[in-house]
């Protein structure tokens, strides 16, 4: 199909420290095989799909900024900031790491350098000793620049946002699905010839 998700279940409602650390090692690992397969692709992508590719990714940030932009407009930009004392940043560290594909991985390290694109492995690698939250996270936020991020981590404020925001964004819906199935059928293309 092309679009694919980490299997990753959700963290049940009252989550002991062993729940989150075990679902987090299955977040980690789900992660790593996404990235294993986004570099191989990236490794081996001949020129035109390189090009095609470069295209797609180009027209989803258009799509991404302009969310971004909404977002920043209506406010909630500042206000998730400022929040992150309260709610520590659960949708950092809990929701959206669950969601990070190959696709998302592909699109972030796809104009990497070789330094950079190892600094992503080394970070997202199954033992590398995080435990509670997105493996992408350091001490000084996500290892991603924000223009490179994966679209659900910068176009979602599920405690902030109303209606507006959320109509505007699903405006976009079906552009990003088809973009992102573009992508996913490169990426399955480009596997499968591996293969």
């Amino acid at each position: 199909m092309g679009i694919h998700h980490t299997g990753v279940r959700k963290l049940k409602r009252n989550p002991t420290s062993s729940d989150r650390r075990n679902l987090m090692t299955h977040i980690r690992q789900a992660m790593s095989e996404e990235l294993a397969k986004a570099l191989q692709v990236c490794q081996n992508i001949g020129p035109a799909d390189a090009a095609e590719a470069e295209q797609l990714i180009a027209d989803l940030g258009t799509i991404k900024r302009h969310v971004e932009d909404r977002a920043a407009l209506l406010g909630y930009s500042e206000r998730c900031r400022e929040a992150i004392s309260a709610c520590r940043g659960e949708c950092c560290r809990w929701h959206f790491p669950r969601t990070i594909n190959r696709i998302d991985f592909f699109i972030a390290v796809f104009g990497m350098t070789d330094t950079e694109k190892e600094a992503v492995v080394k970070q997202v690698q199954p033992m590398a000793g995080q435990a509670y939250g997105c493996p992408l996270l350091r001490v000084d936020g996500c290892i991603f620049s924000f223009v490179n991020r994966p679209v659900v981590c910068t176009s979602a404020f599920p405690c902030l946002a109303g209606a507006d925001y959320w109509k505007y964004k699903e405006s976009f819906r079906k552009d990003i699905d088809a973009i992102r199935a573009a992508l996913g059928s490169l990426i399955d293309k480009r596997l499968a010839h591996r293969c």
